[in-house]
């Protein structure tokens, strides 16, 4: 599959779509899935251009939003097990694949509905093709897609690991802690300063695991471990309801394999019980 960033004045019967209103995603319960085609929908209702965000095999993959009022269901979908739900609910539990698409998508298509105007002029901005980008001749300055770095750590001190709870989380879950990355801080940096500020501890040894995409709303996750090396629990600020250690083999509730989060718990335990 290769990824791309272009409008299309028209789409082939066999496009895929993936649709939003309102930053919820259209999702088919009964399917699995969160790709329509045309002929699935009221296709009356569906107007160009179309923001082409992936190909593969010379099939394109498109991101739309639709205004609340537009009946978008066609007459042989079910309104019962076909509807607009938030991201965050899915996006977890889908494979790698379909996770890229999911997040390119919200994430462009977010782009794409703030980008109408020019910030400076307040004219309708214009598509570069060549670049990607929508532009404006008052600036000549082009608007690409803001992604925004943030870390994500696991702390761990040997049979235990730090682990916090977000008021916005369901019931016993608790995750890695994680942060936006400051202007002029390095990852490693900003790794220290999110961990002391939220739980008041200091680390060391810290390790890149990998990353991932974040579309709420467009967060590249830099996935690390690091070391305990000093200090007591202390909620410093309004992010965390709560935070404590726990025992590798005694664990609350925590994100699936498929989020960072739960790769970077997971990594640690398989790596600590091979010890």
């Amino acid at each position: 599959m290769e990824l791309i960033r272009t409008l299309h004045k028209q789409i082939n019967e066999d496009a895929n779509l993936i649709i939003f209103c309102e930053n919820k995603i259209l999702y088919d319960q009964k399917e699995n899935s969160f790709i329509f085609k045309l002929n699935d929908l009221n296709s009356k209702l569906v107007n160009g251009p179309y923001l082409a965000i992936a190909e593969s095999k010379g099939h394109y993959f498109y991101s739309l939003d639709i205004s609340s009022s537009e009946e978008i269901l066609g007459i042989f979908m079910d309104p019962e097990t076909t509807n607009f739900i938030d991201l965050i609910n899915i996006i977890a539990f889908l494979d790698s694949k379909n996770f890229l698409l999911a997040s390119r998508a919200s994430i462009l298509n977010n782009w794409n509905l703030n980008n109408s105007f020019c910030s400076y002029c307040g004219k309708i901005n214009k598509f570069d093709l060549k670049e990607g980008a929508f532009r404006c001749d008052c600036k000549k300055l082009l608007n690409y897609p803001i992604i925004s770095p943030c870390i994500i750590t696991l702390i761990h001190n040997d049979e235990r690991i730090l682990l916090g709870r977000s008021k916005f989380f369901p019931p016993n879950m608790y995750s890695t802690l994680a942060g936006f990355i400051e202007a002029g801080e390095n990852a490693e940096q900003a790794l220290k300063r999110e961990v002391a500020e939220e739980v008041n501890i200091k680390v060391s040894s810290i390790e890149y695991h990998s990353s991932q995409s974040w579309p709420f709303p467009s967060q590249l996750m830099l996935g690390y471990k690091c070391k305990y090396k000093s200090g007591e629990i202390i909620l410093n600020d309004n992010e965390l309801e709560d935070a404590k250690w726990f025992n590798i083999s005694d664990l609350p509730n925590i994100p699936p394999k498929t989020s960072i989060s739960g790769k970077l718990i997971h990594s640690y335990i398989e790596d600590h019980l091979k010890l």
